[in-house]
Parts: C-alpha cells; structure tokens; sequence
C-alpha cells in the first residue's frame, strides 16, 4: 500500500513539474506548458538564491493581495536537438509590464543578463522591436534555463513565445504593416472629425475626437510601441487608459442626448467620470512609488466596475434604439456591445479568471477602428439630413415671412387698384352721360374702350407682380431686370407712405436665368429697410433712395442706396443675425437680412456686400448671370 501511495505520489510530482522546451526545426514555441513559477523573497534576489526553491505551474498559491508587493520568478528548461547551434529570441508584449530581469543560466553559471520593461527600457532590443525580445544562444545539443523576475500586477500573466529571427522578421513585416494601417486610420478619422467639429460646433465631435486619440495612445503602450518611441512619456499611456473611458462617456452622453433623453442615466455615468479620474490617477501615483498592493486593488475595482459601466451604456443605447427609435443609438448597439464582449474578456484573461487561447487585445482594437470608421460614416449621413433640415427650415423661414406680410400685401393691392378702379368708375359714368345725351358716336365709343382695356391691364399687370412675389415653384426663369426691379416698385409704392423719392438709374437692358419670385422678396427686404432707414433721419434732409444696376461678365450688381440713418459700426456685424433688430417688435421680426442672406447666397448663388457711413448706406447684391438649377424642397 506505500508503495502504491509513493507511485501515485511520484506521478503526481511529475507531471505537476514544467516540461522541458524542446527546440528543433519549428519557428516558433509556446511556453506555456513549459513555464513554473515561484514568489521571489526580495525584489533583488539573485537566481543563485532559488536553490531549493519550490516551483509551481501556476501562480496561484502567491496571487492573494499579500504578496501583491512581491516579485515573481517564472522559469523555462530549454534543450536544443539540433547538432547546429542556434539563436533564439523570448518574446513577449508589453501590456505595461513594469520590470523584467532575464537571466539566461548554462552549467549553473548566469551567462547574460537583461533588463527591460516600463521603467528600465533594454535600448539594445533585437530589430528595435516594440516587444520585449530576450536573447538565448543555444549551442548543438546543449541545455540551460532561464529565468525572468518580474515586477508587475501580480496576477497578470506574461506570456513568453520562443521564436527564431527567420520568424520575427516575416512576423513584424506583416504586424507593422496591421499596426501602421490601425494607427493610420484612426489619425486620419481623429483628422476627419477635428474638420467636422470646426465645420458645425457639434460638442460630441470633440469628444469622440478625444477618445480617439486617447484610445491610440492607450494601443501605442498596450502594444509597445511607447517603449519604443516615447519611453519619457511612460506616465502618459498609463493615463490613457482612464482619458479615453472619460472622452467615451462625454461622447455617449452628447451623442445620444442623454441630459434631456435619460437625466438619470446622464448623471449616474457622470459618477463613472469622476471614478475614471480619480483611479487612473491613483493608479499612476501607486505604480510611481511602486505601492503595487494599492495599484492591484484599484486594477480589480476598476475592472470589476467597468462591466457595470459596459452593461449600463449597452443597457441605453437598446433601449434608445428600440424605444425611442433612436437611429445612431441602434448602430451603436450593436458595436458597442461587440466592444463590451472583448472589453470584458481583456480583463478576465489579465486576472487569469478564464483561460480563452484568442488575441482578444487585437481584437479589441479591430473592433474599436471598425467603430471609429463607422460612425465617422454615420456622421456623414446625418450631416446631409442636417442640411436637409437646414433647407426645410430656412424655406419654412421664407414662406414665413411672406405670410406675416400678408395684411400688408393686401393693402398694397387694396392701394394699388383704388385709383384704377374710380378710373373705371369715371369712364363708365363719362360713357352714361354721353348715351343719355346721345352723343356717344362710335369713336368716342372706343376710345373709352381703349381707356378700359389700359386700366384693367395695369391692374392685370398689378395681380402678375403679386403672383410672382408668392409663387411657391421655384422655378429658374429667364425674365428682364428692368421688369424686376419695376414690379418690385410698383408692389412697395403703398408702403412709401412719406413718398420718399426713389430713383431709378437707366441702364443696358440686361437678361437673367435666376429665380424672379425669390429675388423680388429680396429687393422687398433692402427697399423695404432702406425707406424705414430714410423715415428716421433727420428731417432737414431730402431723403432719397437710389436703385442702380451694374452688369459685369459673370454677375449683376443691383445696388439700393439711400441718405437715411446708417448703421453703426457695433451692430453691422450683427445684422444678418437671425431675430436680431433695432426696430420696435410691432414693426420688425429680425428676419429680413438673415432671410436675404440665405436667398442670395444660399438659394442664388450669389453675394451680399451692405456698406454704410453716417450718411448713406449702400446694399449690393451680386446676382449670377445664370443660376444653376438646385434641389427643391417640397413645401
């Protein structure tokens, strides 16, 4: 029965002792089955020291937050089969790894010795790689072993990868190759969006700006290359990985709206921003004075409340996608709960919680390009629907102000047929007074005809201009500027209740293809401005208003200037202001510049140039020759 007990025991030993690493003809070799590990009594303790040291396959007998402020020891029994020498390299990524001592043993001896890692960077890696490469000579049929002491969150694995230099240089080919195209996009996206924040103001553009420079800064030290280009900067990318939580909850708070939409979603992820910053900052403190017991809590509470975080954003966003129909929100959804997946497992698999053989960081950081390019897309999208509800609401503004002006339209034509119709009134009575006296011969007969026909086609001619002022097809036309601009006249002479004298300079007979109803509301808002102006002024003055026209190669200059008040130099920046007016609010809306400016630069094509002096104010409008024809929007 002992013996039995003892066999047992033996097999047990055996196969709980690490496998020696044979090396061959391969290119590269897993270490995991090969490694063992021990808990180091000093941070400097030397490997002359392990001598009857216990080793154990994992680290679990030495990861409880007692030993937290330890070094490890992790070993690897290496024998070469080939009757060649060889040279070997241990690789292994960074993951903010803060020390590595690497000590390489042949015949009991430490034949070299390395050092590397976060703050003591080896600045003679092999191929100026961005991982931590440790040399191992191995020569015909020899053995040895290495040891690595590490100083690092405890319970992170470092996974070693033994591999040749045939296999690295094809290796970092192509990795740089992933890696240069990840960092490539994701400057070109952060470039995209810095673009469309300036272009619209949109506050979440900055934030999702933000976190994608964050996030890269976060992968260049995850991945190593802060070791390689900024190892000064060390303190940076440990910040990283808080900034980039904090820019991500702005973003989501500003991107779905969440202060009007959620208040109280809003608020709870508000705690999470102040979490993120106070334990990134504790953190870098901890590892700085190397209080690594402090810094592996807050890593476990940061995780631990980080799936919180991840189930609550995944939570709103179905929730706005489903129930409130939110389009961006459905998107993000799903994204978002893709990244949550290989967010969560990052963690998991750093605690040693499960053991998943996936590149659960690469995929991580695919997932985050992917995200970053798509919404960049979505961005995209929404602006032309901005644009479309931009164009809505400008020609919602336009047919607006033709209707506030309604009563007064009716008055001008209420004022513009009174003198035609007793016109009419008088002929009729003239022609009753000859037939009763018999004296109404055929020519008199017709010229009263005559009479007729000019006063009902001036007032024919009266209802066109109407017509014209509120068409709602907008319709490019080909009509004379003359016409225009006495249309316009004829429709304003109502309001010119002082009779301020308007001139009218002659000028070339000039043709248009543009947009007559939209330009008519046009000299309406200047005409209409520069008599208001006029009515103000000081009346020993003669106030007059002065209309010319300016034909050149490409456009038509129509210029309304007048001798009344002008406009002072602290509001002229002012003036195409939406609702911005020095005029009581029973005379003035504040809409007529804003609306002329968005009808000539916007609807036209054209420019505005308005200046003004104590004395006069000049407004010119620069009218293309010929319009393009636009996209109409349906009233």
């Amino acid at each position: 029965m002992l013996k039995i007990f003892m066999l047992i025991t033996l097999i047990s030993m055996h196969f709980s002792m690490a496998q020696t690493l044979n090396i061959n003809l391969s290119g590269k070799y897993e270490t995991k089955q090969n490694i063992e590990y021990t808990l180091a009594q000093t941070p400097n303790e030397a490997v002359s020291q392990l001598e009857g040291r216990e080793w154990f396959k994992d680290k679990k007998s030495f990861s409880s937050p007692k030993y937290t402020n330890h070094a490890y020891w992790a070993r690897i029994k290496v024998k070469n089969l080939l009757n060649t020498s060889q040279t070997y390299y241990f690789k292994s990524e960074n993951q903010f790894t803060y020390l590595i001592d690497y000590y390489l043993v042949k015949n009991k001896k430490v034949v070299t010795h390395t050092r590397d890692g976060s703050i003591s960077k080896n600045h003679n890696r092999a191929f100026n790689s961005n991982h931590m490469l440790f040399t191992l000579d191995m020569e015909a049929n020899a053995e040895a072993e290495v040891y690595f002491r590490i100083r690092n969150y405890n319970k992170i694995n470092i996974d070693f990868e033994l591999v040749t230099q045939d296999y690295l240089l094809d290796f970092y080919q192509t990795y740089n190759l992933i890696e240069g195209l990840y960092f490539g996009g994701m400057m070109l996206m952060v470039f995209y969006n810095l673009f469309l924040y300036f272009l619209f103001r949109i506050s979440a553009y900055i934030y999702y700006i933000l976190y994608a420079f964050w996030l890269s800064v976060y992968f260049i030290g995850l991945f190593g290359f802060a070791e390689r280009y900024f190892s000064s900067y060390t303190n940076v990318f440990y910040i990283s990985s808080g900034a980039f939580f904090v820019f991500l909850t702005l973003f989501i708070q500003s991107i779905l709206d969440l202060k009007n939409k959620l208040p109280e979603v809003h608020k709870f992820l508000n705690l999470f921003i102040g979490y993120f910053i106070l334990t990134t900052l504790l953190n870098v403190y901890c590892l700085k004075m190397e209080l690594f017991i402090y810094a592996q809590l807050l890593f476990n509470l940061f995780f631990l409340l980080l799936a919180v975080y991840a189930i609550t954003i995944i939570a709103t966003t179905y929730y706005l996608a489903f129930y409130h129909k939110d389009k961006i929100a459905r998107f993000y959804s799903i994204i978002w709960s893709l990244l949550a997946l290989m967010g969560i497992l990052l963690p998991l698999q750093y605690l040693n919680i499960i053991n998943i053989d996936i590149p659960a960081d690469y995929i991580f950081q695919f997932l985050t390009l992917v995200e970053i390019l798509f919404f960049s897309f979505i961005l995209a999208h929404n602006i032309n629907i901005i644009e479309d509800e931009k164009k809505k609401h400008e020609n919602m503004l336009v047919q607006q102000n033709k209707l506030a002006s309604m009563g007064e339209v009716i008055g001008m034509i209420a004022h513009q047929w009174r003198q035609p119709l007793s016109e009419i009134n008088g002929v009729i009575l003239n022609m009753d007074m000859d037939y009763r006296k018999k004296e109404l011969e055929a020519n008199k007969f017709n010229n009263y005809l005559d009479k007729l026909e000019n006063i009902t086609a001036y007032m024919s001619e009266t209802i066109n201009d109407f017509i014209d002022y509120f068409k709602h097809d907008k319709k490019v036309e080909e009509f004379s500027i003359s016409e225009l601009i006495k249309g316009t006249l004829n429709l304003i002479s109502s309001t010119n209740k002082k009779n301020i004298k308007i001139t009218y300079k002659k000028h070339p007979e000039i043709i248009l293809n543009s947009y007559r109803s939209e330009l008519i509301q046009s000299l309406l808002i200047v005409i209409n401005n520069a008599i208001d102006a006029c009515n103000i002024q000081d009346k020993t003055k003669s106030p007059e208003i002065i209309i010319f026209v300016v034909p050149t190669k490409t456009h038509t200059i129509i210029g309304i200037k007048d001798n009344g008040s002008g406009i002072p130099n602290d509001i002229i920046d002012k003036i195409y202001d939406p609702y911005f007016t020095t005029k009581h609010k029973s005379k003035g809306t504040g809409l007529g510049l804003y609306i002329l400016k968005m009808i000539i630069e916007q609807g036209i094509q054209g420019k505005i140039e308005i200046l003004s002096t104590e004395k006069h104010t000049t407004c010119k409008l620069f009218l293309p020759n010929s319009v393009t024809i636009r996209d109409t929007i349906k009233e």
